[in-house]
């Protein structure tokens, strides 16, 4: 009786030690390409996760309201509609010339929808991986994020520039540069230029853009070269898409205080549940 009872609770604890164990986030993308492959958590090591299965994955919940929610649409062109009307308030304001101003945005999540990389991934219980991401995004099929095309060319017909600032790795292959920017193309992004990463590690986008306004390209790789501009907005889906801002500051500064108030003036962020940096972040 003794050994069959020793049994019984081991089987009914094993699940439960299972469940602690296992990772319950997700596998998108990194801050050397989209956002940082440290936080990219192993669904296959998930227990629970079943191939095929979408519902038994611990990432399900967060894409399925990225992919198939009426909120996330609402957000995006509520976001990209406030993002415009402050950037036109500024230009009249002060009165600036075509030319001489711009926006500065990311890609991933921001203008491009990767989400059924996400899906992908999900359904095979898979983790990410740089290769299977770069594959994915040099097919060029992502489409325009809610808001996106309207914004990005309500800003260059208004004659500012729109430079994209991306962490995609720009020395991963040599399909990667022409895929990106053959994708903005196809999903109808307005652009300028198109500013990439120069590697697996080079995940801080703040030397990028103080480079973009300067128009210094000698250090940076880039689709192309701009005069410099002023700046008058940045948007982006990670906190750390806006300049001299890291996750790991930025989620102890008082969430009333004076470090978020540019955000809605002059940084615009777009919300991602599926990934990033967000995700090494303790839960508490």
């Amino acid at each position: 009786m003794k050994l069959k009872l020793f049994i019984t609770v081991i089987v009914s604890v094993l699940p439960l030690i299972s469940f602690a164990a296992g990772n319950n986030t997700s596998a998108p993308i990194s801050t050397s390409a989209p956002v940082s492959a440290n936080n990219r958590l192993n669904q296959a090591n998930h227990s629970s996760c079943i191939p095929g299965e979408a519902k038994s994955s611990a990432n399900y919940n967060a894409t399925k309201w990225y992919r198939n929610s009426a909120e996330r649409n609402a957000q995006y062109n509520q976001i990209f509609a406030l993002g415009l009307e402050k950037v036109s308030a500024q230009v009249k304001a002060q009165k600036l010339s075509k030319k001489s101003w711009g926006v500065i945005m990311d890609i991933d999540e921001t203008v491009l929808d990767n989400s059924q990389y996400q899906k992908q991934e999900l359904l095979a219980c898979s983790s990410y991986n740089a290769k299977t991401m770069y594959t994915f995004m040099e097919q060029a099929s992502s489409p325009a994020t809610p808001g996106a095309h309207n914004t990005t060319c309500a800003i260059q017909k208004m004659g500012g520039k729109v430079v994209l600032v991306t962490n995609r790795d720009g020395t991963f292959d040599d399909k990667i540069q022409d895929a990106t920017v053959a994708n903005l193309q196809n999903a109808g992004i307005c652009f300028d230029n198109v500013v990439f990463a120069k590697g697996a590690k080079d995940s801080d986008k703040t030397p990028r853009y103080e480079a973009v306004a300067k128009g210094d390209y000698s250090q940076i790789i880039a689709t192309g070269k701009t005069k410099p501009f002023k700046v008058l907005a940045y948007f982006g889906d990670n906190i750390q898409d806006f300049p001299n801002i890291n996750q790991k500051d930025a989620i102890k500064q008082d969430p009333y205080g004076k470090f978020y108030q540019p955000f809605g003036q002059i940084y615009f962020l777009l919300p991602n549940p599926s990934y990033g940096s967000w995700e090494g972040n303790t839960f508490n």
